[in-house]
């Protein structure tokens, strides 16, 4: 057995599982499960907590996955990785509308939504910053995406002495380290690429929830 394709077939596994889309929604099915106060899930009931996902579940994975399949169709993309740098700043600025306007509509309801709007909005600047940064080089978006994970759950951690969440971060930190590994395994970053993206991912998801979500 080829032990080099071994490695590129278990990379790409971890970066289809991991892809930036489904991180939304598992970190709020993770805060729900073991960390559900400082969002205010402890207030919902199992249906609405159902509804409030699956309105998630549309915006955050549907529509973007739809929504870059079109872009491929209509040829304004090249692949699915957007491994053409010039196509990456249209694609994130596109795909960011989405979780802006589910930011917007969790904000606009206000209430149980507040907490879970900022979340949004957090994850909404870290897309926004990756179309930025890409029309000055290409960035992994995994890496910041896994990065920003960290960074929420640490902010949450430290802000609301939420003990229930240190093994959750220690998880998260480990398949941090796995996403970015396999990234460069399948020569899709270099390693300078793999490090601002962390650093952006990390700063951004920390930052953000410390400093906007109240208690």
């Amino acid at each position: 057995m080829n032990f080099g394709k071994v490695l590129l077939k278990i990379s790409k596994i971890i970066t289809y599982f991991f892809h930036p889309v489904f991180l939304p929604f598992l970190l709020f099915l993770l805060l729900y499960f073991v960390a559900p106060l400082p969002l205010f899930f402890s207030f919902f009931t199992p249906k609405s907590f159902a509804a409030f996902l699956g309105v998630v579940f549309l915006y955050t994975i549907v529509f973007p996955l739809l929504f870059t399949f079109w872009l491929k169709k209509t040829k304004l993309i090249s692949d699915f990785e957007i491994s053409d740098g010039q196509e990456r700043p249209k694609t994130y600025f596109m795909v960011s509308a989405f979780f802006i306007s589910l930011t917007y509509f969790f904000y606009s309801k206000g209430g149980l939504l507040g907490p879970a709007s900022v979340i949004l909005g957090v994850i909404s600047a870290i897309i926004l910053g990756l179309g930025f940064f890409s029309y000055f080089s290409k960035i992994s978006a995994h890496t910041a995406a896994m990065a920003g994970i960290v960074g929420i759950l640490a902010a949450i951690f430290i802000r609301f002495n939420e003990n229930s969440l240190f093994i959750p971060i220690l998880i998260s930190i480990s398949l941090t380290g796995l996403v970015a590994s396999s990234r460069l395994w399948l020569g899709a970053h270099s390693l300078k690429q793999i490090f601002w993206g962390w650093l952006w991912g990390i700063t951004a998801g920390f930052s953000g929830i410390y400093f906007l979500l109240l208690k």
